[in-house]
């Protein structure tokens, strides 16, 4: 009796195991498309395609056409996304997009929609899509590359640096006008610093509204941390938490890298990137013998590169 329960008992476990890896069926479902609503009649030409989740799905294939799946002239896009918006950019024309909902097994019927971008001029309310740098870039080089997507219809952008910020900082150069063809500007010798830099497309009827980002000039290197504990000489068991201080920085955001090493010269070092939130680390030593000693020490990081000096390396030893 106390046998055929335990047989009975396994068998349900493995069945349960076993269900796990099985995906959820989804041909009887269908996904739920939000934003841009059917029939869509717009002026604008930047667009967040957005539909509801689907449980059971891992993944979502999205199809843009033109003008219309019946009769393919184009193929727009056609992607793979885990997530259930996309950022994307038409141009004026007649369109249909529609998503299916996968997992590894099965998939929904796709539902579709139409969209019709009009052709006019009006550039009134429309973004321009930012492409490099990305927002909040830090850089330790004093010259940087600027570039966005062109927005149909626009005939010049105007294109801005300001200083500290963007609603009330000074212009760094004056607004400077790039014509249709040109999507990239580059400057030189800008200085320490930080910076928001917009484009905004124009024409002769109308202007879009400034798309805007921020960026930091860093060319300072952190200071060299203090380090805290284990102490020079310490003696520790295998579970060793090591300590630093930081000194306090006003540049791009800071990370550090804790070195520790058999031999006081680092030439075979484990090198561990820490995250900027934290000075301390918590490590387990599989040490050979009932004692061996190590050296240890760390170095900062800056988001723009910048290093740091090595703090002082200390010695301890690790007992069992």
């Amino acid at each position: 009796m106390n046998k055929l329960y335990y047989i009975l008992i396994v068998g349900l476990l493995i069945f349960v195991a076993c269900d796990d890896f099985f995906d959820e069926d989804l041909k009887d479902k269908s996904v739920n498309l939000i934003a841009p609503t059917d029939g869509l009649e717009t002026s604008n030409t930047s667009f967040t395609f957005w539909w509801d989740e689907v449980e059971g799905a891992s993944k979502y294939n999205l199809q843009i056409v033109s003008p219309n799946f019946d009769v393919i002239e184009k193929l727009v896009l056609d992607t793979n996304l885990t997530a259930n918006q996309y950022n994307f950019q038409l141009y004026p024309g007649m369109f249909q997009w529609r998503v299916k909902a996968m997992n590894g097994s099965s998939e929904t019927p796709y539902t579709t929609y139409s969209l019709s971008v009009d052709s006019s001029l009006d550039l009134s309310g429309q973004d321009i899509i930012l492409l490099l740098p990305i927002s909040n870039f830090a850089s330790n080089e004093s010259s940087v590359s600027f570039t966005w997507e062109e927005k149909p219809n626009a005939e010049y952008y105007t294109f801005r640096i300001k200083s500290g910020d963007w609603a009330t900082g000074d212009d760094v150069i004056s607004p400077k006008i790039v014509y249709e063809a040109e999507t990239t500007q580059s400057f030189e010798d800008l200085s320490e610093g930080e910076y928001f830099w917009g484009v905004r497309a124009e024409n002769s009827i109308s202007s879009s509204l400034y798309s805007s980002r921020s960026f930091i000039i860093d060319q300072t290197a952190p200071q060299k941390p203090t380090l805290n504990s284990p102490g020079q000489g310490a003696e520790t068991t295998t579970n060793v938490t090591f300590s630093w201080t930081r000194p306090d920085e006003s540049g791009s955001g800071i990370t550090d890298s804790l070195y520790v090493s058999t031999d006081s010269t680092f030439v075979v070092n484990h090198e561990i990137s820490i995250e900027s939130s934290q000075t301390s680390y918590s490590a387990t030593f599989d040490i050979s013998g009932t004692s061996q000693k190590f050296y240890w020490r760390v170095r900062s990081i800056d988001a723009a590169e910048n290093k740091s000096d090595y703090s002082v390396t200390r010695r301890f030893t690790v007992k069992k």
